[in-house]
């Protein structure tokens, strides 16, 4: 049935999607940026959103996605809400001009930053938000979506900037996510890198058999464990589990001891290392804005432990006086710094990746081969807890 989303639960969505945005999704500062702003030139607005169930969708009717597409190290330092205005915008006329009945709102994908933007344009537009997501974690590419791996439309979609420098884009094969990666990705790159982008136009019967459902209702469970459980900071994979939340394990409680990123392309690409406060074992995240391997030093070497899809993620234990993090406050890679001690966990991704052939694991070979990747997938089930 639908509920209510009020400014607390949208709060803890923004934190329960962080954790499973994978070190993607935009960081927990960027959605609470959103909220703030909108907030302040909308103090008459209540912060209350309509969340339905995809069964509560009217069969005819379509739901459309928006975020923010680029380096997220550029998207943090800038308000947000007027590009998701702007590009919604030139979607909702889109859809008019091609007969799409528009009703609702989605995620695209879960981050602190993306999971926000349904309720932004839910408060913004009216439409209700649905409780359901496009990717099930935070992705890299258009084409790394969970909407492209069960070959979900892409098209029409738009792009804007705060300025209201806008472009509506149709293509031809409306599934071409490759293409529009491609377009998207240098538009972002001519607005500083940083666009917002809205469209995926999706009915009923899509979302239920292809996407990930329950998935704001989740985040918003998870965020409101960490607000509010009594268990000490650095349990709080154990305990999701325990309460059967997640599914995830523990890979290590440590301080973060260096972090390598370069923006190149649009994208921040990087490596993390985590050294264990434990057992002295060295782990290392390598990501494209999302975390995609995990490996642990062994010797002179590297072990690689986990890919993509699965997700790696983080969350903060003890900030070291970094004012922009406190403990249990999950972490995308703008958010970690050198000195803090975190939990690095790994997490279960929702089945419906696996539901189309080899396309879940085709869709991550770019980017893959830019991390310097060779090997196969290696999955959630393959990795053994390690302390």
């Amino acid at each position: 049935m639908s509920r209510i989303v009020d400014r607390q639960g949208m709060m803890d969505v923004i934190w329960g999607s962080t954790l499973l945005g994978g070190g993607g999704g935009g960081s927990i500062r960027s959605g609470i940026q959103l909220l703030e702003s909108f907030e302040k030139h909308h103090p008459d607005i209540p912060m209350e959103v309509e969340l339905l169930s995809v069964d509560e969708m009217e069969e005819d009717a379509f739901a459309a996605s928006g975020t923010g597409l680029g380096a997220p190290a550029a998207i943090v330092k800038v308000d947000f809400s007027q590009y998701a205005s702007n590009t919604f915008e030139v979607l909702e006329e889109l859809c008019t001009k091609n007969q799409i009945k528009l009703k609702y709102n989605y995620a695209v994908e879960l981050g602190g930053f993306s999971s926000f933007f349904p309720f932004l344009l839910a408060l913004q537009s009216g439409k209700p938000a649905v409780d359901v997501d496009g990717s099930g974690r935070a992705v890299p590419a258009i084409q790394t979506l969970l909407l492209n791996v069960n070959d979900c439309p892409c098209s029409p979609f738009g792009l804007a900037n705060g300025k209201n420098d806008r472009i509506a884009v149709e293509l031809a094969d409306s599934c071409d996510a490759v293409l529009a990666e491609h377009i998207s990705r240098d538009i972002a790159g001519m607005f500083g890198n940083m666009v917002g982008i809205y469209g995926w136009p999706v009915d009923k019967k899509m979302m239920k058999e292809k996407l990930c459902c329950g998935t704001m209702t989740l985040t918003q469970e998870i965020g409101k464990f960490l607000r509010t459980s009594n268990a000490a900071d650095s349990e709080m994979f154990e305990e999701l589990t325990r309460n059967g939340i997640i599914d995830a394990k523990v890979i290590c409680k440590g301080t973060i001891q260096d972090i390598i990123t370069e923006i190149r392309n649009g994208f921040d690409f990087g490596t993390l290392v985590v050294k264990s406060d434990k057992t002295g074992e060295t782990y290392y995240i390598r990501y494209q804005n999302e975390n995609l391997l995990l490996q642990k030093k062994d010797g002179d070497g590297l072990v690689d432990m986990m890919t993509v899809p699965d997700l790696i993620t983080m969350y903060c234990i003890d900030s070291n006086g970094d004012p922009n993090a406190c403990p249990r406050m999950p972490l995308s890679n703008a958010d970690a710094k050198v000195g803090m001690k975190i939990a690095v966990g790994v997490i279960r991704v929702d089945p419906k990746w696996f539901i189309n052939g080899t396309k879940w694991w085709d869709v991550w070979a770019e980017c893959m081969d830019n991390i310097g990747y060779t090997g196969g997938h290696i999955g959630f089930d393959q990795v053994a807890v390690q302390e």
